[in-house]
């Protein structure tokens, strides 16, 4: 006779437990225990130079996402002064971090510095931090600073492992940092992808002129921008004038309709060079190892965009623009509407 209720453990990573069952031949009412699936392990660190942000949820800084920099998609700056670092990233989220040790501290020394509070407002005795961005900053903060390894050349900092944890306003929530700095890190952004990839906006056939420069735009449903129309100018129709400074090109059309457009290359090229120039935001409050891009008019705007811009061909006489070929999609406001332009202009 076998008990109503029992357990029974195999030499497997299983547990079989039988709630009910009866004498005869066959159990009823049995259930499986797995062991729980392993944690996924996070993603591998950058190679090089990078600053990495956990924020739990709660915390009013990080708005509890994670993010990852390197050299490759953001531009990350770091200066040492005495006893402070000070980090600066400008990439897709602007951030500036202070690390202050205390006082006595002629320069940043390998150690745990504890019972932190909001830099400048700090104790200098004590030492103080704060890691702000994205228009967000702690009122009050308290926190650590853990400097794992550092080198000087001289009185040059050179590279520095650095880990840090802060809290608002007296709030449990974390946010923490890991920031590893190599001043001999030659990690550059990526130029345009060459050739741009398949299945991106092109006009259809036949809807701009054969020959001449034109703007030719088309706004889908829902597009703020362009009103849900289709726009064609061209030089008997409007005055279309496109220019070149530094690795921006700028294109305005004065019509029917009075429109303005910004296209900005990623900051290691003076000009502007054929390929697909994506994952933009709003220029100029764009990511500067990325570029950016906007197009405005008729008093409207985006506040925020995302969006690419295609240069099919383009020449310069030295640093004077002289043609171009450029196609573009842009969306508002995180939206799905789309905006989509071409532009052929010859000087």
């Amino acid at each position: 006779m076998i008990d109503s209720k029992f357990r029974v453990l195999l030499p497997l990573s299983c547990l079989i437990v039988v709630t009910s069952c009866d004498s005869g031949p066959g159990f009823s009412g049995m259930s499986i225990e797995e062991d729980p699936p392993a944690a996924a392990a996070p993603p591998p660190l950058p190679q090089g130079s990078y600053v990495v942000l956990s924020s739990e949820t709660g915390d009013f800084i990080g708005a509890g996402q994670n993010y990852t920099y390197s050299k490759a998609d953001s531009l990350i700056t770091v200066t040492a002064q005495d006893g402070r670092l000070t980090v600066d990233i400008d990439g897709d989220e602007g951030w500036t971090g202070e690390f202050q040790l205390p006082d006595s501290y002629l320069e940043l020394e390998v150690g745990t510095y504890a019972n932190l509070t909001r830099y400048p407002f700090h104790d200098a005795v004590v030492g103080g931090l704060s890691w702000s961005g994205e228009g967000r900053g702690c009122n009050t903060l308290d926190g650590s600073i853990t400097i794992d390894s550092v080198t000087y050349n001289g009185t040059t900092l050179t590279d520095i492992d650095l880990s840090f944890e802060q809290y608002c306003e007296g709030n449990s929530p974390a946010l923490r940092g890991d920031i590893h700095w190599d001043a001999d890190d030659t990690t550059m952004p990526p130029g345009p992808v060459v050739p741009p990839p398949t299945g991106l906006w092109e006009p259809m056939q036949g809807s701009t002129p054969a020959t001449g420069n034109y703007i030719y735009l088309v706004s889908a449903q829902g597009d703020f921008i362009g009103a849900g129309a289709d726009y064609l100018y061209t030089d008997a129709t409007a005055v279309i004038t496109v220019d070149a400074t530094e690795g921006r090109v700028s294109a305005s059309v004065t019509g029917t309709e009075d429109w303005s457009g910004q296209f900005q290359a990623m900051d290691i090229l003076t000009n502007l060079e054929a390929g697909y120039y994506g994952d933009l935001q709003r220029y100029p409050f764009h990511n500067p190892v990325k570029g950016g891009l906007s197009w405005s008019g008729e008093g409207r705007g985006c506040n925020t965009l995302t969006g690419w811009f295609v240069v099919d061909s383009v020449t310069y006489n030295g640093n004077a623009l002289t043609a171009i070929d450029l196609r573009f999609e842009q969306h508002c406001e995180g939206g799905t509407p789309a905006l989509f332009g071409d532009i052929h202009w010859v000087q």
